[in-house]
């Protein structure tokens, strides 16, 4: 595995987004993850059921934000934006 970013900070607000293919497939994995967790609990009636299920969506969020940070071309933080440029002109 080389040193490819598979995302790039957000424009606006916090985190990252794919911009690679392999990005993409990571940020498929999880959601669909999430979904059938969400779904199995909709229909689960035991507890330990449902503590499973929150270990593993708990699991899932840890390695995608894991991987997702090591592979950002870019530090994570608060963006606003990009600054728009005062050139004088009143619209």
């Amino acid at each position: 595995m080389g040193n490819e970013f598979w995302f790039r900070p957000k424009t606006f607000g916090y985190g990252a987004t794919p911009t690679t293919w392999q990005g993409w497939i990571l940020t498929a994995v999880y959601a669909a993850v999430i979904i059938v967790c969400v779904a199995v609990y909709l229909h689960a009636h035991s507890l330990s059921v449902h503590a499973g299920l929150l270990a593993a969506i708990v699991a899932a969020t840890v390695v995608m934000v894991a991987v997702s940070v090591r592979k950002t071309d870019g530090a994570w933080g608060w963006n606003a934006g990009r600054a728009k440029q005062n050139t004088g002109k009143k619209y």
